[in-house]
């Protein structure tokens, strides 16, 4: 027997695991909450590296979707998520196919060190999330995820003995401190409306960010060790945070693309917004290319980056007076 969930991976740009999977089920059932992704509801966060609390480094938040959900987008399609365990090891792979043959939205904790070939953490270190399901050949023994490698945000086939392996592995499993649930439910509403982008919310959010960004200090980050083995894992959580920056202005071109095509902005205000954030865009893509090659200097970086977040204050306030 072979079943799907017919979700389309939401692969535009990456936020994380948790949202790409919310977004990939939103957009899969209607398809306007595209938009709702691309929607500026995000702030720039120091964020301490997961095996090294001294070591920190800008990345990039979004906002309401963990303490406020009511005011985040997707309560529009997104009921409550449940959590929930499996009843033993040996049941998982059943209790798996069980609830998505029930049509149930199923998001399993597991260790990327033995998840995904091709990834960024696999055989190369341990690192939890959760994994979206959409669906299972049991006559062949696997299952269809949903989720990231080097390669993008792709659906993937897992063997059943590699699903034991690294869900065996997981943060839910080896951490006995680990208060998450062995997998989420996402259930969804009842009737679902579609999601309209309006200007008014886009404005009240760029006032934000353009003030925030003149208060955020980027001091205290990224202080890579020298010694080779630190180096390389603080390059890597690095290399982590300053993705997703990226990822959010690839989604940013997208909110302009829409909002004009919305007639929600004009065609010279946007070609001028445009530019701008390209170079914003630009200055990001390179400190990424620094960290992935290891051309780091500490110095050099940081005085990109700030310029970069005065040049993104000043895309946001060109936005608001030009709307």
């Amino acid at each position: 027997m072979k079943l799907s969930m017919e979700r389309k991976p939401f692969n535009e740009f990456w936020m994380n695991c948790m949202l790409n999977q919310a977004f990939s089920i939103a957009v899969s059932e209607e398809p306007s909450y595209r938009d709702a992704a691309y929607l500026n509801i995000y702030r720039y966060y120091p964020w301490e590296a997961a095996t090294d609390k001294d070591f920190r480094y800008p990345t990039i938040d979004t906002l309401y979707y963990m303490d406020d959900p009511a005011r985040f987008p997707l309560s529009q399609v997104i009921r409550y998520i449940e959590p929930g365990h499996f009843r033993s090891m040996e049941t998982v792979p059943d209790e798996i196919r069980a609830m998505l043959e029930g049509g149930r939205n199923l998001s399993v904790n597991v260790d990327l060190y033995d998840w995904l070939p091709g990834s960024m953490a696999w055989k190369k270190f341990h690192w939890y999330h959760y994994s979206l399901f959409n669906g299972y050949d049991k006559e062949r023994g696997t299952f269809y995820v949903i989720d990231d490698t080097l390669a993008g945000y792709e659906e993937h086939e897992v063997p059943e003995e590699r699903l034991l392996k690294a869900y065996g592995n997981s943060e839910y499993n080896v951490n006995p401190s680990y208060l998450g649930p062995a997998f989420y439910v996402y259930n969804l509403q009842e009737k679902i409306q579609p999601y309209e982008l309006k200007l008014t919310e886009v404005v009240e959010n760029a006032e934000r960010l353009a003030r925030e960004l003149g208060e955020f200090s980027i001091e205290g980050m990224w202080n890579v060790d020298s010694d080779p083995e630190k180096k390389q894992a603080h390059l890597t959580y690095g290399l982590v945070g300053v993705n997703i920056i990226c990822n959010r202005h690839i989604a940013n071109m997208s909110l302009l693309r829409s909002m004009r095509e919305k007639r929600l902005i004009g065609e010279a205000l946007h070609e001028s917004l445009s530019g701008q954030l390209g170079a914003v865009r630009d200055g990001w893509d390179l400190v990424k290319d620094r960290f992935v090659t290891g051309d780091f200097e500490r110095g050099r970086e940081l005085a990109l980056a700030d310029d970069m977040f005065a040049k993104e204050k000043a895309f946001w306030s060109t936005l608001v007076a030009g709307a």
